[in-house]
C-alpha cells in the first residue's frame, strides 16, 4: 500500500547529507523543508505543518537533542528522528527516552532512512486516524557506556532501553550466555526513575532449588532448620528498585506458579509466614533458552511467560555483530591495563582480524577473558598474533573460505566504495566483478590446463559463454617460451 505523503523537515549541518535525503525521498512525493540548524528548524516548524523531524545531534548552535526537547514540550505530536555519527549507548539512551521516534547512525543506507520514514508516515496517518493525548516530555538521564557497540542490533538494544526504562513494564531479555544480559537489566535500572534504589541480580540456575524460594521470598523465624531468625528476601529488600531474575528458564515448575501469583497479585509472603508483603519492585527476567519451546515441552508456565514477557529485548551472539568486536576490544585493553597498573596495550591489525573471525561461543564475556589473559601474559604494549590463545590464532581450527574471501574483498575495496558512496558514482559492482572475474577465470583454466570444456564445468557455465568471456576479457593462453 502506497502511504500518502508527509511534511519532512531535515536538519543538518552538511549540505550533502540534506542533498542525499532530498534525492532519497522526494520521489515518494514528501513535502520536504531543510534547516542547517535547531534556531532555524525552529522556525519553520511554527510555519509549516511538519509531521516529521530528522535532526542531527551535533549542529551549530543548539544541538539536535535540545531541539527534540523544545518540540517535545511545543508539538509533542511531532515525530522525531535523530541521526548523528556517534553511535554510543549514551546519545541512542537519551535521545529515545526524550520521546524520538527513531534513531540512525551516519553512515547510514539509504534502505534504512526509507523504512525510517514509512514507518512515520504510516504513524502519521494513524495519528490522524485516531488522535492520541499529548505526552509530557521525558527527562533524560545521564548517558553511560554500560554497553559497548556500534552494530544495528546494539543500537536497537539501546532504543529499546530507551523507550522502556521510564516504565513499569516487566522486561524479559533473552540471549546466549555471555552476550551481557545482565548488563543491559543493570541499564535499564539506570536509565529509569527508580536509578536511586537497589538493584539486586539473582541467577536462578545457581542456587538450589530447595533455597532459591527462601532467597527471593525471605522466611520466618522457625519456617524450616536452620531458620533461626527472620530474613528478608530480595524480592524485599530490594524495595522500590529492580529485581533481575537471571536464567529464570531453570526455575522450578512449584516456585515458577509462585512468581506468577507474586506478578499477578504484586504482593507474596515469606516462607511460613502470613503477613502479605507489598512488591514494590520492577522486575527483569532472562534467559537464554527457548522459553516458547520450553512451555511446548512442558518445562515452562505459559501463563508465566506471557506474564514476563510485554517487552522483549534480544540481544544477539557476538559471532552475529562482528564489528562491535574492535570496539570491545579496545575497552577491555584500556579497563583491564587501568586495573592492573599496566602500560596501555593494542592490537596488530593481524591479531584483531584473528579475533573477529573467530566465532566467541561464549561470547561478549570470553572475549573480556581473553583480553585481560592477554594483558597480563604479553610483555610487549603491542599483543599480535603470537600473543594470541591457540584456538583463536587458528592452529588447527578450520578455515572458512567464503568468511577469509568476504573480509579480504571489503579490506581492499574499502577506500573504493567509500570513494563511490561520497562522490555517488555509479558501476561499483560492475567494476569489482571486472576485476574478479578475470583473474579467476585466468586461474580456473591454468588449472584445467586450458581444457576449455573443463574450466567452464568448474565455473558452472557452457563453453560458448567461457568463449564469449575469454574474448571480452582478451585472455589467451601464453606461448610457452622455448627450451
Amino acid at each position: 500500500m502506497r502511504l500518502p505523503p508527509i511534511h519532512i523537515l531535515v536538519i543538518d549541518d552538511e549540505e550533502s547529507i540534506r542533498w542525499v535525503i532530498q534525492q532519497t525521498l522526494e520521489p515518494a512525493g514528501h513535502h520536504l523543508y531543510f534547516a542547517a540548524s535547531a534556531e532555524e528548524a525552529s522556525e519553520i516548524v511554527e510555519r509549516h505543518p511538519i509531521d516529521v523531524a530528522v535532526v542531527d545531534i551535533h549542529l551549530p548552535g543548539a544541538d539536535g537533542l535540545s531541539f527534540l526537547r523544545q518540540q517535545q514540550e511545543r508539538h509533542p505530536e511531532l515525530l522525531i528522528a535523530v541521526i548523528t555519527a556517534d553511535s554510543t549507548m549514551g546519545n541512542a539512551v537519551e535521545a529515545m527516552k526524550m520521546g524520538a521516534f527513531d534513531y540512525l547512525t551516519k553512515p547510514f543506507d539509504i534502505d534504512e532512512l526509507e523504512t525510517l520514514i514509512n514507518r512515520a508516515a504510516e504513524s502519521v496517518r494513524a495519528q490522524r486516524s485516531h488522535p492520541a493525548q499529548p505526552r509530557g516530555a521525558a527527562v533524560a538521564a545521564a548517558p553511560d557506556e554500560i554497553i559497548i557497540g556500534k552494530s544495528r542490533s546494539i543500537r536497537e538494544v539501546y532504543k529499546s532501553i530507551g523507550r522502556v526504562a521510564d516504565s513499569d513494564l516487566t522486561v524479559l531479555i533473552l540471549g546466549e550466555s555471555g552476550t551481557g544480559k545482565e548488563l543491559i537489566a543493570r541499564s535499564l535500572h539506570q536509565h529509569s526513575g527508580r536509578a536511586g534504589e537497589p538493584f539486586a541480580g539473582v541467577n536462578c540456575a545457581a542456587i538450589p532449588r530447595d533455597l532459591l524460594e527462601a532467597e527471593l521470598f525471605g522466611f520466618e523465624k522457625g519456617a524450616f532448620t536452620g531458620a533461626v531468625e527472620r530474613k528478608a528476601g530480595r524480592l524485599e529488600a530490594v524495595g522500590a528498585g529492580t529485581i533481575f531474575l537471571d536464567e529464570i528458564g531453570d526455575m522450578s515448575l512449584e516456585l515458577q506458579a509462585k512468581l506468577l501469583r507474586v506478578l499477578q497479585e504484586r504482593e507474596f509472603q515469606r516462607v511460613g509466614g502470613l503477613e502479605p508483603i507489598r512488591l514494590r519492585a520492577r522486575v527483569v527476567a532472562a534467559t537464554n533458552q527457548g522459553l516458547l519451546d520450553a512451555v511446548q515441552a512442558g518445562r515452562f508456565r505459559g501463563d508465566l511467560y506471557y506474564r514476563l514477557s510485554p517487552f522483549i529485548i534480544t540481544v544477539e551472539p557476538l559471532r552475529e555483530r562482528r564489528e562491535d568486536i574492535p570496539l570491545l576490544v579496545q575497552h577491555f585493553l584500556a579497563q583491564s591495563s587501568d586495573r592492573l597498573g599496566l602500560p596501555p596495550r593494542t592490537v596488530t591489525p593481524e591479531a584483531m582480524e584473528r579475533l573477529v573471525s573467530y566465532d566467541w561461543p561464549g561470547n561478549v564475556r570470553e572475549l573480556e577473558n581473553v583480553v585481560k589473559s592477554m594483558t597480563i601474559l604479553t610483555t610487549s604494549s603491542v599483543i599480535g598474533e603470537a600473543d594470541l590463545p591457540r584456538n583463536i590464532a587458528g592452529e588447527g581450527a578450520p578455515v572458512n573460505p567464503g568468511k577469509r574471501f568476504e573480509e579480504s574483498v571489503l579490506r581492499y575495496w574499502s577506500p573504493i566504495i567509500d570513494q563511490y558512496c561520497e562522490a555517488e558514482k555509479t558501476g561499483l559492482l560492475q567494476e569489482l566483478l571486472g576485476h574478479l572475474e578475470r583473474p579467476l577465470i585466468r586461474k580456473v583454466l591454468e588449472k584445467s590446463r586450458w581444457n576449455q570444456v573443463r574450466a567452464a564445468k568448474v565455473l558452472g557455465i557452457n563453453r560458448n559463454t567461457l568463449r564469449a568471456r575469454l574474448q571480452a576479457l582478451g585472455i589467451r593462453k601464453e606461448p610457452q617460451a622455448p627450451v
